[in-house]
């Protein structure tokens, strides 16, 4: 395929007219049509012709396929780990690593200005709180940067013009979920059931020795974590059914260890509130309009 062929099959593929490319370029539209029927453009157009397509040069001209999308890109870098050397272990902590690194990519890359990708800061636990945010119209990251005390958010602005005003609205059963996190009790129960590995289950009793909470208190707890909480799926907190002739400890307890992270995040995204940012090491701010739509609001329930 020639230059020519390749422009006006890539430019029809991306629905661009010859005036609309014309224009991004600061060229004038029978310069791109000479392109397309067999001239070519000055040299320095050819990289920002590539970008706009987002294909390289060599494609343009026919010598190579074309380039991947950057979604493709990140799975095939991240699925490579699980090819790579080293322990099951070891290509875990590296596909993390690579992830949070990544994460980190979207935060700096969050600046109009070109920039070159350099490592995440990590504060030490005495230095000042510094987070990296990005606050747009479209939606909303938070990246915390103490290094024992890490944490990302990402929240996509929900579509068709509307705010985040549903969370403030439908609040019963998180306003209960919160009322038991706010019990001393009920944190010391499940505490201790987040030391336990995957498979590892714990008795009532087990768990009132271990934690010194009585065992109403606990069976109420953890009946509000399997009834309440995953009622229409699967819930945080394990329960299996014991056989046995000790009416006490009929049944038994762990951590779903899928949905585990959650109460995680909810702790790390609390105490990043309750501690805010004393800086940043990046910010990109440009959000104009409210979170909320004061007339779609409504009452709280």
């Amino acid at each position: 395929m020639s230059f020519g062929e390749s422009l006006q099959a890539l430019r029809k593929e991306k629905k661009v007219t010859q005036e609309q490319l014309a224009s991004h370029l600061g060229v004038s539209a029978q310069a791109v049509s000479k392109w397309e029927n067999g001239s070519f453009p000055e040299g320095d157009l050819i990289p920002k012709i590539a970008d706009f397509f987002s294909v390289s040069t060599d494609y343009l001209y026919g010598r190579e396929g074309r380039r991947a999308s950057i979604e493709q890109q990140v799975v095939n870098e991240l699925s490579s780990v699980w090819r790579g050397e080293g322990t099951f272990d070891d290509r875990k902590k590296v596909y993390i690593d690579k992830v949070h690194r990544l994460l980190w990519a979207m935060q700096i890359s969050s600046w109009k200005n070109p920039i070159d990708y350099y490592d995440r800061p990590q504060h030490e636990e005495n230095s000042a709180r510094m987070s990296s945010a990005v606050s747009f119209d479209t939606g909303y990251t938070f990246m915390r940067l103490d290094k024992f005390k890490d944490c990302f958010l990402f929240l996509r602005q929900p579509e068709e013009d509307k705010g985040f005003e549903r969370w403030f609205r439908d609040t019963t059963e998180v306003r209960k979920f919160f009322g038991m996190l706010a019990d001393r009790d009920n944190l010391k129960v499940l505490g201790f059931l987040y030391t336990l590995g995957i498979g590892e289950l714990a008795s009532l009793s087990t768990i009132e020795k271990a934690t010194r909470v009585p065992k109403e208190k606990i069976t109420a707890m953890l009946d509000f974590m399997v009834c309440s909480i995953g009622r229409d799926g699967e819930s945080p907190i394990v329960e299996v059914q014991l056989v046995g002739n000790d009416e006490d400890n009929q049944k038994a307890y762990g951590v779903n260890m899928t949905l585990g992270g959650l109460f995680v995040g909810i702790f790390a995204l609390a105490d990043s509130y309750v501690h805010s940012p004393q800086g940043y090491s990046m910010q990109s701010n440009s959000r104009t309009r409210s979170w909320v739509d004061r007339s779609k609001l409504g009452e709280c329930r």
